[in-house]
């Protein structure tokens, strides 16, 4: 009920005054039921409800045995989580369509997009396709929206597509490449704190599904440690931490270690092209990490030489996520992890030395007997 009456306010309001964390309280709610489950339950009720009108004692009976058990009622409980689905879902989508009429509900559009991302996994293949016809729209203008809500728009089309959208036969380089276009944006101070949001779209890109073009993996590398040496230290070490993941599942990126006078391509890099499959990334090396080695930062310069090594990550303390939380908690606290090395200082050496001589014994020895007059004891 409460849910309802959340949707018909912001309805009735048309956005105005909607504040964030009213829409954001949504994706609080345990929704575990699938909509086609839930009209499966609601068929099952009507079928139930006909043999009660049949036989009204026994019904009654029954109810009562309900009732003393105190166990929830899987039915029920189907059939309101699916009103409380629907509702929700009902609700985002008048947000997205507000977008694109020119309402003011942008403010409101990354929350929503967020939500539908966590709750697109329980969506019906039909409304999963209106919902992809939606995200295309705002992808098309993805460069006029704020950072979080295209990286949420990316973020919910992925997940959608490896939840029920996977029978729709449908190429996913259209989400691909303009995630390739919003990474140089991270570089911003006011955008910096969506780096996470930047790991999640990357490992639904990449790692949940496998991607068939080395040209498109070796361009989003480049890009990544591209930006790796722009951004503060707790975002390069987890960006240079995923390019190692991609370095070690993708075997045939590995050209881009080696160096620019042995590669042989065609043309030049294109770091300016908005398409990974056009930016050309084999004619280049991935001379970032050689800077990145000398960082004042040790967690960056060890992922930079390790990466020029290739050496597996070890998972699951040096993944992406785990070494941007550590990071970002020791970049708070000014604090900075460092190695003691245990060096002598040079005049303290040379003092040890000198106090070693002075520990020397000396023998001396008797000289032999001689015919020289001059050595002769008179």
């Amino acid at each position: 009920d409460a849910v309802k009456m959340i949707s018909n306010m912001v309805k009735n309001r048309d956005f105005k005054g909607v504040k964030v964390g009213v829409i954001q309280s949504f994706s609080s709610l345990p929704l575990r039921v699938h909509q086609d489950e839930a009209e499966a339950a609601k068929l099952h009720e009507k079928a139930n409800k006909k043999k009660r009108k049949r036989d009204r004692e026994k019904a009654q009976i029954e109810d009562e045995l309900k009732d003393a058990s105190g166990t929830v009622d899987l039915t029920l409980l189907a059939k309101m989580q699916a009103e409380t689905l629907h509702a929700i879902t009902l609700t985002y989508f008048r947000i997205l369509k507000s977008h694109g009429a020119g309402k003011n509900a942008l403010h409101l559009l990354p929350v929503a997009l967020e939500g539908l991302a966590k709750f697109s996994h329980l969506i019906n293949i039909d409304t999963v396709e209106d919902l992809l016809e939606h995200l295309k729209g705002l992808l098309a203008t993805v460069d006029e929206l704020p950072l979080d809500a295209s990286l949420n728009c990316i973020l919910t089309s992925f997940s959608t597509l490896q939840g029920p959208g996977r029978e729709l036969k449908i190429d996913q380089k259209e989400y691909v490449a303009p995630l390739y276009s919003q990474l140089s944006r991270i570089c911003s101070s006011s955008t910096i704190q969506h780096t996470n949001l930047v790991l999640r779209c990357l490992n639904l890109a990449f790692l949940k599904r496998r991607e068939f073009s080395n040209t498109r993996v070796a361009a989003f590398i480049k890009k990544l440690l591209t930006v790796a040496v722009h951004v503060p230290s707790y975002c390069s070490a987890s960006m240079i931490a995923f390019a190692r993941l991609l370095f070690h599942r993708y075997q045939g990126t590995h050209q881009l270690l080696e160096n620019e006078l042995d590669v042989v391509s065609s043309g030049k890099y294109s770091p300016f092209a908005e398409d990974p499959d056009y930016s050309n990334p084999f004619a280049a090396a991935a001379w970032e990490l050689s800077t990145l080695k000398f960082h004042v930062q040790p967690v960056v310069s060890k992922h930079a030489a390790n990466a020029s090594l290739l050496k597996n990550l070890q998972l699951p303390a040096e993944s992406p996520d785990n070494v941007y939380k550590t990071m970002l908690n020791n970049t708070n606290n000014v604090y900075i992890p460092f190695k003691l090395s245990k060096k002598n200082h040079p005049l303290r050496a040379s003092k040890q030395k000198s106090a070693k001589r002075q520990r020397q014994e000396y023998r001396f020895i008797t000289p032999r007997e001689t015919k020289s007059w001059h050595l002769k004891d008179f």
